[in-house]
């Protein structure tokens, strides 16, 4: 199987331990920028140790993302019309 060519519409980075701090903020931004850059039209930025959980940044206004908690139900319009995904779905099942 070969890669896809060309930008996907829809991106979604989720943070590992090494993504935070002011470096890790610094490179986040340019690899949105990257996305941006080749014709992205949303970035997830899920990050399941904040409390903002998933920021969803579009290249329409990089640098006025929305942000959703737990609870809330989180979107990628305009590159996904209509799809919604509740962000507790993003965590395992509490289990007794």
């Amino acid at each position: 199987m070969k890669f896809f060519e060309g930008a996907p519409v829809f991106a979604a980075e989720v943070r590992s331990e090494g993504d935070y701090g002011p470096k890790a903020e610094a490179a986040l931004a340019r690899k949105r920028a990257d996305y941006f850059a080749a014709g992205t039209l949303v970035v997830w930025d899920v990050d399941l140790l904040s409390d903002e959980v998933v920021k969803v940044y579009r290249a329409a206004e990089p640098e006025h993302p929305t942000a959703y908690r737990r609870g809330d139900t989180a979107e990628a319009e305009p590159a996904v019309p209509g799809w919604r995904m509740a962000v507790e779905d993003l965590f395992p099942p509490h289990r007794p």
